[in-house]
């Protein structure tokens, strides 16, 4: 059976620069999606977050502390 050497794989400074380059743009383009859909979800979060302030904490559900819900 013949054998063949092993294969390497080289790398130069401009396949890294190219890989960060790269990286930082899918970043950027994923920082500027969730911008882009994040104005349209900020007003009902806003109303949600009243909401929230009157949940019981976990101790509170755990422990019985303020029985709002009976």
């Amino acid at each position: 059976m013949l054998r063949r050497p092993a294969t390497t794989i080289q790398l130069t400074s401009a396949d890294l620069e190219q890989y960060e380059a790269n990286r930082q743009r899918k970043n950027w383009e994923k920082q500027q999606q969730r911008e882009a859909t994040s104005p349209s979800t900020n007003d009902g979060s806003e109303q949600g977050k009243s909401k929230e302030s009157t949940k019981p904490t976990q101790s509170d559900r755990i422990m019985g502390g303020g029985a709002q819900g009976r």
